[in-house]
């Protein structure tokens, strides 16, 4: 149960941070389409947390869609602003993954 809480606490925060950074780009941006898909998965990863909490067995699926909304909407973003770092892409997607590994396991 503890590594069940380390990967809620990290889903929250990975969620968290990600809307934040969404809410942001929605205020500043003329076409926040990108952000707000990265909204949408960031509500999809802390549902995920909701449920594994709640032991509902849907929590695997919400991750999955969560985490690939976060990435796909980082992607849209950093090649609609033409500064695309490759590094920060594979570091989201590999922590995405552990995070959805994570929720299959526990």
């Amino acid at each position: 149960m503890p590594i069940a809480i380390c990967l809620w606490i990290v889903s929250v925060l990975f969620g968290g941070l990600s809307a934040v950074a969404a809410i942001s780009q929605i205020k500043t941006e003329k076409e926040p389409f990108p952000a707000v898909w990265m909204l949408a998965g960031s509500a999809l990863l802390i549902a995920a947390v909701l449920c594994g909490i709640g032991k509902q067995s849907y929590d695997v699926l919400l991750a999955l869609l969560g985490c690939a909304g976060i990435c796909a909407a980082a992607i849209m973003n950093g090649q609609k602003s033409g500064s695309f770092h490759i590094q920060h892409h594979i570091i989201r997607i590999a922590l995405s993954l552990l995070l959805i590994i994570g929720f299959f396991l526990f």
